[in-house]
């Protein structure tokens, strides 16, 4: 009995090892590809991605576990309309502010917006299928919506309006994926805030979106373009 008690102890005690093991790796892949540039960025960013989906495919989950399943969907939707209200409400701000601009890029708007939607949809993704899952198991659920809130944040310095907006949205996201168990509706509404803020507040105070070195890289840029 006691053999068996230990052999079991052992397999928890190597279970959650690698469960900590994967969200170091995964966290410090994420801050490499943000603080790094052109080629090499680019490469950690493919890295990172294969790292994600790599270790998540190993574990053998069902897809209602990691929340790409349909369970939760239904009664999470109302983040959708909720992120349209206030997105809304921003427009209408900056509308009246005078900061209400297009989309930064050569990319159209329907393809940026849609390429972004995918890209938000990753991001929930990580945040609560990888980080969230992984740290429940952990800790406490309630210590794991702020952990990985934080994470979230970290991964957001020093864009000082986007730290802001993720420990806000990151921590109530976590908290519908902690009871509903989905990322569709999150995904979405993630889409609908991030290009809100891109066209509502100023370039020269939320950069392009920028994160990480590409932050730093536009305020250089912007020093050293002459006017006119």
């Amino acid at each position: 009995m006691l053999r068996i008690e230990r052999i079991i102890s052992n397999k928890i005690a190597r279970s959650e090892f690698l469960s900590w093991l994967e969200i170091l790796a995964t966290w410090a892949l994420i801050e490499a590809t943000i603080w790094s540039s052109r080629k090499t960025q680019f490469r950690l960013f493919w890295i990172s991605a294969a790292f994600i989906i790599g270790s998540t495919l190993c574990h053998h989950p069902k897809l209602n576990e990691i929340g790409l399943g349909l369970r939760g969907l239904r009664s999470s939707l109302w983040v959708i309309p909720a992120a349209i209200a206030c997105s809304a409400a921003a427009v209408l701000l900056a509308w009246a502010a005078g900061t209400l601009h297009p989309l930064f890029g050569i990319v159209g708007t329907a393809s940026h917006s849609i390429g972004y939607a995918v890209w938000a949809i990753f991001q929930q993704f990580i945040l609560q299928s990888y980080f969230y899952l992984r740290l429940e198991k952990l800790i406490s659920a309630r210590a794991a919506v702020l952990l990985s809130t934080g994470l979230f944040c970290l991964v957001h310095i020093p864009n000082p309006v986007l730290v802001a907006v993720c420990l806000v949205a990151g921590y109530l996201a976590c908290e519908v994926f902690r009871r509903n168990r989905n990322i569709y509706a999150l995904g979405v509404a993630h889409a609908v805030l991030g290009l809100t803020i891109a066209v509502t507040v100023p370039d020269d105070i939320q950069r392009h979106m920028r994160v990480g070195i590409g932050y730093y890289h536009y305020h250089a840029q912007r020093l050293i373009t002459p006017r006119g």
